[in-house]
């Protein structure tokens, strides 16, 4: 006599779509969480500062006069005002607000209060509300949590994907070629589930497919290797339709160091949860936040990252690496969006996971766990 095993369910259809999920979405998951912002490098130099938008709160990620990486929250501490409004910009020696103009030290410390008396102020309690910030391998992270969290690294460690285990490509030394930001019409959970799988691979990413073969079977992984990696076709070192195509190598695959050198035609893939993707193959790596930005709704900023040696050739070209991405993300995007609409049914109480949807499961059980508690 055989059994069945049991049908594993995912999330039930309101958790992609209601505002009260959404809003548990931001209690539970954003603000508790390490959150992916962006490279280190976008802020090049003391005094610069990018604004991020995390499920509903403003944080300015900000590098002090003594190099250090902090965040706050945009919030002027007088009546509430929001601080800074563009994405990113430049403060000489302190963040002004432009309400009443009070003025923070890029330390976060109240420094200015035109018209107002010093003993009106007690300014060193007044200092901008600090955001849990920390950097690895040049990926900015911050944790709103009202308690102190847990280390980054410990975060990281507490991943299915291993992403530490991407470190010995030489991430740390990486520079920005390109950024690219997507508008996209569902939910933050299902373009994580979508990431997370390769079912859909055969159907909607003929180009991708025909870079990576083991895509073709609908499996995240490559039958026979341990490290994660799968194989690029026909010699290539970087995920491009040209397989002639040859970018510099990232230090990790360059064999300089000590041990067996790392093979530049593999593709490895890490999802960090709650929203992040790092993708890394021989030539490139692209480091992907997703911020939410409501309960039908995300927006996707990718950077793509090459060896410093290709950021100095005045000759270089990302843009195939750029157009082939682009593609395989828009053609993920409208399968999400076509999701959307369908979990919004009321017949949606839940679908279900196949053996191959082994690492959606993952992702569900992980998100279960948060809004759960």
């Amino acid at each position: 006599m055989t059994t069945t095993e049991p049908v594993r369910k995912t999330l039930p259809g309101p958790s992609y779509h209601s505002e009260e999920t959404y809003l548990l979405d931001q209690e539970r998951v954003f603000y508790r969480n390490w959150i992916y912002v962006g490279r280190a490098e976008r802020l090049p130099k003391p005094g610069s500062w990018l604004r991020v938008e995390i499920g509903g709160e403003s944080v300015l990620v900000v590098r002090g006069k003594d190099e250090q990486v902090r965040g706050f929250y945009n919030v002027c501490r007088h009546r509430g005002s929001r601080i800074c409004d563009d994405e990113q910009g430049f403060a000489r020696t302190h963040l002004r607000c432009p309400y009443h103009a009070w003025g923070y030290a890029l330390d976060g410390t109240l420094v200015t209060t035109p018209m107002i008396e010093k003993e009106e102020i007690d300014r060193p309690s007044t200092s901008l509300w600090p955001v849990h910030t920390e950097v690895w391998e040049g990926f900015v992270f911050v944790n709103l949590s009202r308690e102190e969290p847990r280390s980054l690294l410990e975060h990281l460690a507490d991943q299915q994907d291993e992403p530490l285990r991407l470190a010995r490509f030489g991430l740390a030394d990486l520079r920005i070629g390109h950024i690219t930001t997507n508008e996209v019409r569902a939910n933050w959970k299902i373009v994580l589930e979508n990431y997370n799988e390769c079912l859909h691979c055969p159907t909607i990413h003929p180009e991708l497919v025909a870079v990576v073969p083991a895509y073709k079977k609908g499996s995240i992984v490559e039958s026979g290797r341990s490290d994660g990696g799968v194989s690029l076709a026909d010699g290539r070192t970087a995920i491009v339709a040209d397989a002639r195509l040859r970018l510099p190598l990232l230090p990790g695959f360059k064999g300089s160091g000590p041990g067996k050198p790392e093979d530049p035609g593999l593709y490895y893939g890490a999802g960090v949860y709650p929203t992040m993707f790092l993708d890394v193959d021989g030539s490139t790596c692209l480091a992907t936040a997703v911020f939410p930005t409501g309960p039908q709704s995300c927006k996707l900023v990718t950077e793509y990252l090459f060896s410093p040696e290709a950021l100095e050739d005045p000759d270089f070209d990302p843009s195939p690496v750029v157009e082939f991405n682009e593609r395989v993300t828009a053609q993920d995007n409208e399968a999400c969006e076509r999701v959307q609409r369908g979990v919004t049914s009321r017949v949606f109480d839940h679908g279900v996971f196949p053996a191959k949807d082994a690492w959606v499961h993952g992702f569900d059980e992980r998100y279960r766990r948060d809004v759960e508690g």
